[in-house]
């Protein structure tokens, strides 16, 4: 009997370390990741893949990276030549693309349950496409605006009583630009970015909102523009643009990343931007947290506007074709990046943002953000098409066209509409 429970033990031991074995087995996974190209944010991914690859022997994270304007392309091309891409940092607006092509696969089919339903709905919900979930935020934010205190204040203006209408931001600006006329310090006053690149229609579109405007129906096809609200909405945008351009109190042609530089350096009074713009304004001037606040858009902007903004949001994708070994190197790296520890200094000092998931309550927000926080309940949900990059980008075109080209709202609007349709019809 001794003998036959010596034995029982010793199989049931050998099957509990298989077992164990079998869930370690090694396994990489390609990790597309445009983060790791930026100065201010390479230091902190590779540190947390490595702490991450130490504390799981046999999980292996291969990166591939480039710049963000050309990570689209890069692994475009690679899927297309037959690499694997088992995971990517990206943008909601890739969704579409990569759910069309069967290039990724819902998160909730490959990350813990328990894990999963700690996502907070109204950041998952922007998340969706053709009736399913197909990414997982790292962290939101909306449009906020950037501000120079130390510029503003100097102009006489109290922080305390920043506008809440649209004519009280042009009183601002117009105040700002006669206290800085002349002088060499300041080449901005009030920033918006019109590259025609994807994030700059992004940002645009936010905009468009801001005014009381939808892009787009619940269906996916492109809204009825000429009819209102968004018919107003649009053409006091456009006048909103054509009235900084034309004023000198915003640059043409400037990316966001030329802004970020440029606040950075203490050139800009105020812009629009993501809250994790800081990251690049802080690479610029490790001093600027002392001279950087935020403000929401004004909760009145124009006619019908409330200042609302699309959620934007830094998001994993999973590839579709994972083995069993990998989903699991997946779900654990995410969790793992899912966690006070590991993001509460990244939130408050690279990437500023707000949390996305309950294991993150713990981590302090940046005092940066304080001002711009009571803008996150003016968000709203945006359908994702797959024309979304074409869609939103071709917004910046529309804006030069009627700023500067001398072009007229309505042939501006007509010239948009003619290309988003045939963008969404492909």
């Amino acid at each position: 009997m001794k003998k036959l429970l010596a034995v029982i033990l010793t199989l049931a031991l050998l099957l509990s370390a298989s077992s164990v074995l079998a869930e370690q087995e090694p396994a990489t996974v390609r990790f597309y990741n445009y983060a790791l190209s930026e100065t201010a944010k390479a230091a902190w991914w590779q540190e947390t893949i490595d702490s991450f690859t130490a504390a799981n022997p046999g999980m292996n994270i291969e990166c591939v990276t480039v710049d963000y304007n050309s990570m689209i392309a890069t692994f475009t091309n690679d899927l297309a030549s037959g690499l694997s891409v088992d995971m990517i940092y990206g943008e909601v607006s890739w969704i579409p693309a990569l759910v069309e092509g069967g290039f990724i696969q819902e998160p909730k089919d490959v990350l813990d349950p328990e894990f999963y339903a700690g996502y907070y709905e109204y950041v998952l919900d922007q998340m969706q496409y053709d009736g399913g979930v197909y990414a997982v935020p790292h962290y939101y934010t909306n449009s906020v605006i950037f501000v120079n205190k130390d510029l503003v204040e100097a102009a006489g203006l109290d922080l305390a009583a920043f506008p809440e209408t649209l004519d009280g931001l042009k009183s601002w600006i117009e105040q700002l630009a006669a206290f800085y006329q002349g002088g060499d310090k300041v080449s901005t006053i009030f920033g918006l970015t019109t590259a025609e690149v994807p994030a700059t229609g992004s940002n645009i579109n936010a905009i468009f909102n801001a005014f009381g405007g939808q892009l787009l129906t619940d269906e996916g096809k492109l809204a009825d523009l000429k009819a209102e609200p968004n018919a107003t909405a649009m053409a006091e945008m456009l006048d909103f643009y054509k009235y900084l351009i034309g004023n000198g109190y915003t640059q043409e042609n400037l990316k966001l990343k030329d802004y970020r530089a440029a606040f950075g350096a203490g050139n800009v009074c105020m812009y629009v931007d993501s809250s994790w713009g800081y990251a690049q304004i802080g690479e610029v001037d490790p001093a600027a947290k002392d001279f950087t606040v935020t403000a929401p858009l004004p909760t009145q902007m124009g006619t019908n506007g409330k200042g609302e903004s699309l959620v934007e949001s830094h998001c994993f994708l999973i590839g579709a074709d994972l083995s069993e070994a990998q989903k699991q190197v997946v779900n654990l790296f995410i969790q793992h990046c899912t966690t006070s520890e590991v993001m509460e200094g990244y939130l408050n000092n690279i990437g500023l943002a707000f949390i996305a998931h309950k294991n993150m309550e713990d981590c302090k927000i940046s005092p940066i953000l304080e001002g711009a926080a009571r803008g996150v309940s003016q968000v709203k949900r945006q359908t994702q098409i797959g024309a979304m990059v074409s869609v939103q980008k071709q917004l910046a075109t529309m804006v030069l066209e009627y700023t500067m080209n001398g072009v007229s709202v309505e042939e501006a609007v007509n010239n948009y509409i003619t290309q988003a349709e045939y963008y969404i019809d492909q």
